[in-house]
């Protein structure tokens, strides 16, 4: 790894009751921390999100609580309705004006419970005002990051219509990646 590599790594520490995350220096970690602190603030007493401790915007600090579990992507077993559970915080997130850019496996965390946890807000959008068509956007762009976890983890658990949608979509990826591809030959 390069020097400029490790500078854009964040620093995380995590304790018994909290993690400490240190953004790391660079051009967007200042967008990164502040998304990040919004994002918890906007979706504080949400079942399954961390609690926002402190944060300190000089040092790009922040104190979050620590939601024990393990990441769905070394989950050795996941409850039947987890999905479900699943389903309904991103709802919750999105009625609170905030849509995740992706859903990556390891910031979905399955609790000792069975119930469902989410991490990781530094990439994320928000509703600035009823009708805001880029948050039409961010909200359609979050389901389906939603409905690929699920493809991956119990494709059972997806509709019909689900699955056509997402058939769909990976259509659409591939025609624009091969478009891609042809362009840069």
């Amino acid at each position: 790894m390069s020097d400029l590599d490790i500078s854009k790594i964040n620093h995380v520490e995590i304790k018994q009751d909290r993690v400490i995350k240190v953004f790391a220096h660079g051009k967007k970690s200042a967008i990164r921390f502040n998304r990040e602190v919004t994002a918890l603030k906007r979706l504080a007493y949400i079942e399954g999100i961390p609690s926002l401790f402190s944060y300190s915007p000089t040092h790009r600090c922040i104190a979050i609580e620590r939601i024990p579990g393990t990441p769905l992507s070394l989950a050795d077993h996941i409850p039947d309705q987890f999905f479900a559970q699943l389903r309904v915080l991103i709802e919750n997130l999105l009625l609170c004006g905030v849509a995740r850019h992706s859903l990556p496996a390891r910031d979905v965390i399955v609790q000792p419970d069975g119930s469902v946890g989410l991490v990781d807000f530094e990439r994320c959008s928000f509703r600035h005002f009823v009708g805001d068509p880029m948050w039409w956007v961010a909200s359609k762009v979050a389901h389906f990051n939603l409905l690929r976890l699920i493809d991956s983890y119990a494709p059972v658990q997806l509709t019909y219509d689900e699955q056509h949608m997402l058939y769909r979509q990976y259509k659409w990826q591939n025609r624009y990646r091969n478009i891609r591809q042809w362009l840069q030959r």
